[in-house]
């Protein structure tokens, strides 16, 4: 026992003084602890390298569907006295219905805080003074001038400069209604448009029947332009309180669906289409109210009524909300049927 506990002894002494020496690791013996830590740093900074690598893939993609958007030159050319809050943005958005005209006439505002805005419908059918042209129906200036002639008459009936044009093809809608999951829409009576019924009340619809909606034959050039905005203030709202061009396992489909559907003035710039698209994903839909401006008709035309002077200062004020909650006569009514 003695002679044992002799042999050992000294050995030990010895093993136990060259660990303390060596930072609590016999000799030898690799560093367990400071190998994982150098593994796991190698790992975290491939991780960070992969996931940099996707994000410029996706940016990079997101960037080419931009640029894909049909884009035609429009003169911008600002009027006189024209004028908005430093910051904010004004988009004019038409559809394609026929050619030489619109059935949707509506301006995008976005507020100088990026957090809130509203979208303002003109009736298309409304007379107004076209530059050149006399009075005349506002959805006429498409097919006397184009784009850039409806950009100055809108700019002289509103005085809120516009800032980019875009027309919205709702023949394509289709494509965006089941990128965001299906839309609802409230109809006030029951209705058939190609042989599918929708019910009075909410209804859900899918890129199919979106287009029945939108397309019905009983329409009239008034209510088509009505079920247009109903429709686009349903996929708006859809966007924002789902996030879905914040969220990058959906952003790229709602993109890929709306640059199909797009045709936008040649200023419109790629970081410029994906920035109002980013704020557009920001805006919760309690932040957005949807107007028309105030009209009334006379011996069967369509005027602007003096009201909608307020409607263009609340533009140019950011007070388009303010505007609505005075004024709730002017929010733009459910879809007709």
């Amino acid at each position: 026992m003695s002679e044992m506990s002799g042999q050992n002894g000294p050995a030990d002494s010895e093993h136990v003084a060259a660990r303390d020496s060596a930072g609590g690791q016999p000799p030898g013996r690799p560093a367990r602890p400071r190998r994982g830590l150098r593994i796991a740093l190698v790992s975290l900074a491939s991780l960070v390298v992969f996931l940099g690598a996707v994000a410029a893939g996706g940016y990079a993609y997101v960037n080419h569907l931009a640029g894909s958007i049909q884009r035609i030159p429009v003169d911008f050319a600002k009027l006189d006295g024209a004028s908005q809050r430093p910051g904010s943005m004004t988009v004019l958005i038409t559809s394609a219905n026929e050619p030489g005209s619109s059935g949707l006439i509506m301006l995008l505002h976005i507020n100088a805080n990026n957090k809130s805005g509203g979208v303002v419908s003109i009736p298309p059918q409304t007379l107004v003074q076209v530059p050149g042209h006399g009075l005349i129906q506002i959805n006429r200036a498409l097919a006397y001038g184009g784009a850039s002639l409806l950009v100055k008459t809108v700019e002289q009936v509103t005085y809120v400069p516009i800032n980019h044009y875009a027309r919205v093809k709702f023949a394509q809608v289709a494509n965006l209604v089941n990128a965001v999951g299906g839309v609802n829409v409230t109809l006030p009576q029951k209705s058939v448009s190609n042989g599918y019924t929708f019910h009075a009340g909410v209804n859900h619809l899918n890129g199919i029947t979106a287009v029945y909606y939108v397309h019905a034959p009983s329409l009239t050039a008034a209510g088509r332009g009505l079920r247009q905005q109903s429709l686009i203030r349903a996929i708006l709202d859809k966007m924002a309180n789902e996030h879905l061009l914040t969220n990058p396992l959906t952003a790229v489909h709602v993109i890929r669906a709306l640059t199909g559907m797009l045709t936008v003035d040649s200023d419109f710039t790629n970081s410029g289409v994906e920035s109002l698209a980013t704020k557009l994903g920001h805006l919760s839909s309690r932040a957005g109210v949807f107007v028309t401006a105030p009209s009334y008709t006379a011996s069967g035309q369509v005027y602007l009524s003096p009201l909608s002077r307020k409607l263009w200062t609340a533009m140019r004020t950011d007070s388009i909300a303010a505007f609505a909650a005075k004024y709730p006569a002017t929010v733009t009514p459910p879809a007709p049927h």
